[in-house]
């Protein structure tokens, strides 16, 4: 694409996934609609073509994460909260950081702990601009601690007014040894400022027994996000549970404004195998089967989506097998597409993927084939903080889409802009783009744009089916 990068740094991500979030609203048209006559084919397969670019990552997303294992699987909201690993990291943190101020400037406590006080601290102190106040409790019988860490006053700009954590644990006895250490159960809850997106989080881990010094291999975590009310998304709540040599299972649901839910649920056996299932919103239900590549490297599966009654489509189904580099937990294979239309009419699509790991930078090439004769290629650039797409799409007619899309895995949301050239000969001559195109695509799979071709604008509509809506300004 010949234009400037539309995305500078992660801030202008955020603001888009925001808007993302607030512009999912119950205004979208929830089937397809006839095509206006006066639309152009290139103007409708520019449209269709944009449709199928965020399908094919938001396909990947989904297939990478089911034959990577529960906690790929497992959509939780809270970043600190989202896997068992990361929550007992958070614990580690907030423990660290506060026993190691204590022992610094109260060297007794150990002694305390010996002679069997029960509350071995309580008082405040100031970090980063933010006043926490906190206590220190301890059982000598049973060796059970507890640390309740509250940060209740914020600089103005701050987006909290109270963030809370509370960690239970077995010490062994000491304080200042932190290795032999063994975390029973934390608790967290963020309550927002007014005029921000959310109100509120709360999430919970309990791990399952384990010995000190070794990794926590399972447990049961929950976490629930409150939206503000001008959010279209009003609630999540989710629970990942899962034990080691058991298996385990995972649940999200999600509230709209409207009324609506959402829905997706997921089964983990012992060897590695599971199903999984999701009714969206509109009605459209996703049914299919899994076989993780934690064991032997080797991953597949199976998803049928069947859409509303009336949809046109009819149905999709997707299935593909996947080679797992152990070293770098890079992917490798192919997946197929095949959807139904109510006339009988079946179009396949193929897409072959390869993925490399540099530092914390993951790329993910997809090349994709239709069997119009349509198709292009995309890559996926992750790092910890956003991820970019971008590539080249060739329809049937031979002209060629240029496009950059910023993309957010936590909800699928996305915003791509395009340019599209007459053939590839006059994008290589650098000739001006026939048309022009500016999207943002939704959680629930449907996204909202505009199309520019010479003097004219189209508002587009994509529907959660994949079908596309234009309307010609006047």
């Amino acid at each position: 694409m010949k234009t400037t990068n539309p995305f500078q740094g992660l801030t202008a991500a955020l603001v888009i996934a925001f808007g993302a979030w607030l512009g999912c609203s119950a205004e979208n048209p929830s089937g397809p609609e006839p095509q206006p006559q006066q639309v152009s084919k290139k103007v409708q397969d520019a449209g269709s073509a944009t449709a199928r670019i965020y399908q094919n990552v938001t396909s990947f997303e989904e297939l990478s994460a089911l034959i990577s294992g529960p906690n790929a699987v497992a959509k939780l909201d809270i970043p600190e909260m989202s896997n068992p690993q990361r929550a007992a990291a958070h614990a580690r943190r907030v423990e660290k950081r506060v026993v190691g101020r204590l022992l610094s400037t109260k060297p007794g406590l150990e002694r305390q702990m010996a002679d069997g006080d029960s509350v071995l601290w309580e008082g405040e102190f100031e970090e980063n601009g933010v006043t926490y106040r906190g206590k220190l409790l301890y059982n000598a019988d049973t060796d059970e601690a507890r640390l309740y860490v509250v940060g209740f006053r914020f600089p103005d700009t701050h987006p909290l007014s109270y963030d809370s954590t509370e960690i239970k644990a077995r010490l062994n006895r000491t304080l200042s040894d932190d290795s032999d250490d063994v975390l029973l159960a934390v608790d967290l809850l963020k309550r927002y400022k007014e005029g921000g997106l959310i109100v509120e989080e709360q999430g919970r881990f309990v791990p399952d027994p384990y010995n000190p010094g070794s990794e926590i291999t399972g447990g049961v975590l929950s976490n629930e996000v409150r939206y503000a009310s001008s959010s279209f998304v009003r609630k999540t709540a989710a629970r990942l549970e899962y034990h080691e040599g058991q298996g385990g299972s995972y649940s999200k649901e999600s509230e709209f404004a409207d009324g609506s839910t959402s829905r997706e649920e997921a089964t983990f056996n012992v060897d590695g195998t599971g199903t999984f299932s999701e009714l969206r919103r509109d009605g459209t239900s996703v049914e299919g089967q899994f076989d993780s590549a934690e064991d032997d490297g080797e991953g597949s599966f199976t998803l049928t989506t069947t859409f509303p009654s009336g949809s046109d489509p009819v149905s999709m189904t997707e299935s593909g097998t996947f080679q797992v580099n152990a070293a770098d937990s890079t992917l490798n294979g192919s997946f197929e597409r095949e959807v139904i239309y109510k006339d009988g009419r079946k179009e396949t699509e193929r897409v072959a993927v390869e993925q490399m790991r540099a530092g914390d930078v993951l790329t993910t090439t997809l090349d994709v084939e239709n069997s119009d004769g349509s198709g292009g290629n995309i890559t996926l650039v992750e790092t910890p903080e956003v991820a970019q797409a971008s590539g080249q799409w060739v329809d049937t007619d031979q002209t060629l889409m240029d496009f950059v899309a910023q993309y957010y895995a936590t909800d699928n949301s996305a915003h791509l802009e395009f340019e599209k050239y007459a053939s590839q000969a006059d994008y290589d001559a650098g000739a001006d783009p026939i048309l022009t195109g500016v999207f943002d695509f939704y959680p629930d799979g449907s996204g909202k744009g505009t199309i520019t071709e010479g003097d004219q604008t189209y508002d587009v509509v994509i529907h959660p089916d994949g079908s596309v809506t234009i309307t010609p300004r006047s």
